[in-house]
């Protein structure tokens, strides 16, 4: 009777722990399984994803070992990936160093979208590749393309004018030699511009009137030309192009005028000197 009672209870115990083992067991597996399959399923996702980066740098690579440009590729581009990988790899790609044109005057067009006239660089595309491959871009994928490149739509179009008017006038211009202190413009090169753009670059226009980037022979110097645009780009030239017409005429008139009256203080008082005796004085024996 014993023994059967101790089986009993025993029977009894296993009864409830067992539901509650095989539950704990089920829950572990659940838990960490899920996660597994979560953390595979986000990893395939990603590995698509670089795939297509790398599809994408594909095509420029094979443009760059013909040493054409990117706009050369942008036909490609747009045809062999559709309209989901651009959304998924565009900005990383941009971040990464592929020169798309920003539009400044139209809407983003994702279906044709256009690249920079800038020769493609082999061994850029290559450590792109890489970057993209060993992960590094994986939080830029997926990135909102429009808002993206309309955040600084207004900041773009501004150094976009400002680059027309170095391209299109300033490294069209010339010194003369009889004058070597004038910077002669193209005929009536204000024509290129709107009545909004010429606003834009006044300021810029007066500052870069200086001789520097000239050479002696008083054309441009084309080296610091690129250089000019190149700070343009990255917005060393933005304080200019920002700044109010007015208000900078204002400031150079008050400047000028501070000249002036120093400059009449200082003949005063120069000639006061003149006038005036000047006392000695001395030890006495």
């Amino acid at each position: 009777m014993e023994t059967a009672g101790v089986i009993q209870e025993t029977y009894n115990i296993w009864s409830w722990l067992l539901p509650l083992i095989s539950g704990a067991i089920g829950a572990l597996i659940g838990t960490y399984g899920g996660s597994y399959f979560l953390h595979w399923k986000q990893e395939k996702k990603i590995q698509n994803v670089r795939s297509m980066a790398i599809k994408a740098l594909g095509i420029f690579k094979e443009y760059a070992q013909h040493k054409k440009n990117y706009a050369d590729s942008a036909n490609e581009f747009n045809t062999k990936l559709n309209i989901s990988e651009k959304r998924a790899v565009v900005v990383a790609l941009h971040k990464l160093g592929i020169p798309f044109e920003v539009p400044t005057k139209d809407t983003f067009d994702i279906k044709s979208i256009r690249f920079k006239d800038i020769t493609i660089d082999k061994d850029e595309i290559i450590a792109m590749i890489v970057q993209i491959d060993n992960g590094n871009c994986d939080n830029l994928f997926f990135t909102d393309i429009e808002s993206y490149f309309t955040t600084n739509l207004r900041l773009n179009a501004v150094r976009n004018v400002g680059k027309k008017y170095v391209e299109e006038v300033h490294a069209k211009s010339w010194v003369e030699k009889e004058k070597p202190n004038t910077i002669v413009n193209p005929v009536d090169w204000y024509k290129q511009f709107t009545p909004g753009e010429l606003h834009t670059i006044l300021v810029l226009r007066t500052q870069l009137a200086n001789t520097d980037y000239f050479s002696q022979n008083g054309r441009a110097d084309s080296n610091k030309i690129k250089d000019l645009i190149r700070e343009i780009e990255i917005g060393l030239w933005d304080n200019y192009l920002f700044y109010d017409h007015e208000s900078f005429t204002n400031i150079q008139a008050q400047h000028n005028l501070a000249n002036v009256v120093q400059g009449m203080i200082m003949m005063n008082q120069q000639q006061v000197n003149k006038t005036t005796p000047k006392t000695e004085i001395v030890e006495s024996n």
